[in-house]
């Protein structure tokens, strides 16, 4: 990849981890399905890089973003004065190469130029472009925000959780936050997490090499913050937060399902809260994936992310699936 087109990633990188090159290069060496690829589509325009269109195939029918349940945002990377019909080109050239009768992009900023001008340029395409809801987001607007502010505005049933859950924890146990570079700490704390997550209501992990990876990925970055929350010298409740360009994102979360009395997953919240708003002193956090009825214990606002498909409905599946589509939608 061109330095021009590096430098796409790095700025919308900007806006949120999972944009960067660091994570496209993550998700695709450990994060994709067996028979998934990832390919990268770019227009190159006197020499420099102008568009990349990071892609997932994994079959005939449809080209998805190069996207997973990992991922928390998506959008295609475009210059800023990029004219939708050679963004349009770009598109054609991916249902071509794959044969693919539709594209389809999850996890997208409304509110970003990149989502009307993506819009458009499918429609430039001659593609039918639906779009659909993806998740819901809760996040805290955070400038200016000191903790003790912070919790207390909390509601009353969370202060008094955390405050409890201290007591319980610190008569037998201790908190730990890594933040910064690798360190020898960094080890093991990937295996506390693992031994957390293991014991958790939680599913096992489909690619056991990821989360290890992106820890190691975040704290080469300098953009880890992981809380670990250790009982009677034993790990019961770990955290996962990212921290870059002024933005806290709660990424994973876990604990030990047998420890569940404790509030330890609560007492670690408040804790690494502090630390984002009194010492990194982000401008916002993100509770990232979904609307999960404690989150808005935590956060204050809501806001959507949409998806995108189009379809190209001169070719029957392409036909099929926009009529499926509009009516699982209606």
């Amino acid at each position: 990849m061109p330095d021009s087109g590096l430098a796409l990633f790095r700025s919308a990188e900007l806006d949120s981890f999972d944009l960067g090159e660091d994570w496209f290069g993550l998700l695709a060496g450990h994060g994709l399905a067996e028979g998934s690829s990832a390919r990268y589509y770019t227009l190159i325009d006197d020499g420099a890089v102008r568009c990349v269109l990071p892609v997932r195939i994994s079959g005939r029918n449809q080209v998805h973003g190069l996207t997973t349940f990992y991922t928390t945002l998506y959008r295609p990377l475009l210059a800023p004065d990029l004219p939708p019909d050679q963004f349009a080109t770009v598109v054609r050239r991916s249902l071509k190469d794959t044969g693919a009768n539709s594209i389809r992009l999850d996890a997208m900023d409304t509110r970003h130029p990149s989502f009307v001008r993506t819009l458009a340029a499918m429609r430039l395409a001659g593609l039918q472009a639906i779009t659909f809801f993806s998740h819901g987001n809760w996040y805290l607007p955070a400038s200016g925000w000191a903790f003790e502010d912070y919790f207390a505005a909390l509601p009353s049933r969370v202060r008094n959780t955390v405050r409890r859950g201290e007591k319980r924890l610190l008569a037998s146990g201790h908190v730990e936050i890594l933040s910064g570079a690798a360190n020898e700490d960094l080890e093991r704390a990937v295996d506390a997490w693992q031994r957390i997550y293991a014991a958790s209501w939680k599913r096992p992990e489909p690619f056991p090499d990821f989360m290890p990876g992106l820890v190691r990925l975040l704290a080469a970055r300098r953009w880890l913050r992981m809380g670990v929350v250790y009982y009677d010298d034993a790990p019961v409740a770990a955290q996962i937060w990212v921290v870059n360009a002024g933005r806290a994102a709660i990424y994973k979360l876990a604990y030990d399902k047998a420890f569940a009395r404790l509030s330890a997953g609560t007492v670690l919240t408040a804790r690494l809260m502090r630390h984002v708003l009194d010492e990194d002193r982000v401008d916002e956090v993100d509770y990232l994936v979904g609307d999960d009825g404690y989150k808005k214990d935590w956060m204050t606002r809501r806001r959507a992310r949409r998806g995108i498909v189009a379809y190209d409905w001169r070719r029957w599946r392409g036909l099929r699936g926009m009529l499926l589509q509009a009516l699982g939608q209606a």
